[in-house]
Parts: C-alpha cells; structure tokens; sequence
C-alpha cells in the first residue's frame, strides 16, 4: 500500500502558503501559523527551505523588547521571510510587543511568518486583538493523527468536563491558585495532573511534560503509586504527540508495571492501547496487534465497551496497515456499532473515515464515497 506523507495531506494549504510568502518578496506581511507540534513545524519548514530562504528566530518568554529590536534593525536580512517560533504561552511582554509595535512587521520589507501552538493563539485572539486584526492571512496545520491515512483514538482520554477553550482556561488559573495554597501534597498531584490534560488539550506539550515531571517528584516523594503511574501515562501521551514514539513506550512501560502490581486492571489496559498506538506508529504492526489484544480481553472481561471501541480502532488501523483490508473492515465496523451505542460521535466521524479509505484502498469507490459523507454530516 501506498503511503500518504504528514506534509502530502497538508499540501493544499501549504502550496496556498508558498504563493503568498512568493507574493509578498519585499515588502511586510505578517502570516500565522498554528501548528502544535515541533516535529511536524520542522517538516512543514523543511518543505518551505527548498523554495526559499529563511531566517529562523525562536522568540522566548521575556523577549519582547528582544523581537521590536530585530525589527527595528537597519541591517535587512537577505532571505526571503522572517520565520518566528513563538513560546508555548504567550507571555505579557511579547503581547505589548505585538500589540504596539504591529506596523514594525509590515515597515521591515520581508514578510514574516510566526508559527504558534494552539494556547499562545488562543491568547493572542483575546488579549492582542488589534494584532490580530491586522495580520494577513491564518494557516491552521493540523498534524495527521496516528498512521498516515488512519484515524486513532487519543492516546489521553480527558477526565475534565469543560464547555470551551475560555472555560479551560478558567479552570487552569484556578487550579494554579489552588496550588499555591494546598498544603496536601497528594491534592497538588492531583491539580497538577488536571492542568497536564489542559495542556494536553491545547498542544502545549513542553508544558504538559514539564508539570507531569513535578507530579511525579512529588507522588514519588510521598509514595503515591497510583499518581505515579497516571504521571507516566500523561508523559507517555505528550511524548507521544510531541512524535517521540520510543520515549512514549519507555513511559507507558513504567505506567504499565506499576498498574500490574497494584491490580488495576482498567489501568492496565489502557496502557496495552496506548502500547499498542505507539508501535503502530513506529511501524511495528505486529506488536500493536498484540498489545491491542491485551486490552481487548480485559474490556471485554470488565465491561468496558468505550475502551473495547478504542481496540476495535486500533486493531483496523494494524491490519489496514498490513494491508489486509477485509480484515480491518470487520474491526472498524465492530468499532462503530459501538460508537453508536454510547453516543461517542467524534469516534463514530473516525470510523466513517477509517471504513472510507479502506474502502478506497479495496477500490470500492462508492462505498467509499458513502463513508465519507457519513463522516462529512457528523
């Protein structure tokens, strides 16, 4: 089977990219790009260093003077762009910088190109609204889930209710001022884990990773096992996201082994998944089979048929993967009949999608267009 590359996928928008940054050769432009992990900024970079040249500055929180100064430099750069890496949060000094010092971005006669994660957008559209406004056009790069043409579930199931990005957000300065008043050490776990997931959700996964660490110092120091192996799940997942496949099993493993020895049964299996996910990526098929039977026998003997779904999944992206097709179709097809069931419709879109391309792959084109539009509807 053929493979479809990350920057293949993406390759509309980036072509889209390519002309503007070509339009706007000497003269200001700003253009924003969100994408959340660094792995796939460096291809989508790597893609732009074969049509033209770049110079790349990582601005860091408390540069903000740093970035007006750079603009305001007599000395014209000789590449084509200005290509800024934005920190994870978008800190008070650079939010002055872009707010009040906007026109400096078109005054400089080469365009830039700022790429940010999903929390310094989220800032950056509420608290520098008028830079906002003034920029030019907005790419939203999402990175292909999983294996190239095959929907995953995520490696991190969210534990935390929330409406939107604003209640998130609420909610993590409150657990932040919550965690600078707990005097129980196994409750700043807790918060500690809680603020991980919001992170997790956001792409901010420097920081998610930064916060499990000192969770885990402390659930270490105090001997809480259970926050232990949840601390090595999350930074399994960040690592996972981040791209870092063999890291992400080194983190599961130790989440795995303590959950062995403590009986969680449920925890074990979620490990097998994420296991399982984790060598589908780094192209071992065969043992995401085998972790994903794991897991398939222990929610079929606790019940739990969310995580059973998530199995299904994960079994139909291997074997589509090996390139038995008629195979992976069983599995997706079990995966969605139990989607329906309990109502999860973003898992349901992924199955629809899933049927699609296998379909495609079996040339059967209009079962897959018929997939497809179920996943367009949802």
């Amino acid at each position: 089977m053929e493979k479809i590359t990350k920057i293949e996928e993406i390759s509309k928008d980036l072509n889209t990219l390519s002309i503007e940054i070509g339009v706007s050769k000497g003269r200001g432009n700003i253009i924003i790009c969100k994408v959340n992990s660094p792995y796939f900024r460096e291809e989508i970079l790597n893609f732009l260093s074969k049509q033209y040249t770049y110079e790349k500055i990582e601005v860091k929180e408390g540069e903000g003077n740093a970035l007006i100064k750079r603009l305001r430099q007599k000395k014209v750069s000789e590449k084509d762009a200005l290509i800024w890496i934005m920190p994870e949060n978008l800190s008070i000094d650079i939010e002055g910088a872009l707010n009040n010092y906007r026109e400096l971005f078109y005054e400089y006669p080469i365009p830039s190109i700022i790429f940010c994660n999903d929390l310094f957008l989220t800032d950056l559209i509420i608290r520098a609204p008028d830079f906002w406004r003034y920029r030019g056009n907005f790419y939203l790069f999402e990175e292909p889930k999983g294996e190239a043409m095959y929907l995953a579930s995520e490696s991190l199931p969210i534990s935390i209710s929330f409406k939107d990005k604003k209640d998130l957000m609420r909610r993590k300065r409150i657990n932040e001022h919550l965690l600078t008043i707990a005097k129980d050490k196994k409750q700043k776990v807790g918060l500690l884990l809680e603020n991980s997931e919001i992170y997790y959700i956001f792409g901010n996964f420097k920081n998610m990773i930064e916060i499990c660490e000192k969770s885990l110092r402390i659930s270490k120091e105090i001997g809480d096992i259970t926050g232990e192996s949840a601390c090595y799940r999350n930074l399994g997942a960040a690592y996972q996201s981040l791209g870092d496949f063999k890291k992400a099993i080194v983190f599961h493993e130790n989440s795995l082994k303590i959950n062995k020895e403590i009986g969680d049964i449920a925890g074990e299996s979620k490990c097998y998944t994420n296991l399982g996910a984790a060598y589908s990526n780094l192209g071992d098929f065969k043992k995401a089979i085998e972790f994903h039977e794991n897991s398939l026998k222990i929610d079929k003997d606790i019940g739990d048929i969310a995580g059973e779904s998530k199995c299904y999944m994960g079994l139909g992206n291997a074997y589509a993967n090996l390139g038995d097709f008629n195979k992976a179709v069983v599995f997706y097809e079990n995966s969605l009949k139990i989607f329906k069931e309990i109502g999860d419709i973003a898992g349901e879109s992924k199955c629809y999608t899933n049927l699609g391309n296998t379909y495609y792959n079996l040339g059967d084109f209009k079962k897959a267009i018929e997939f497809y539009e179920n996943s367009l509807k949802i």
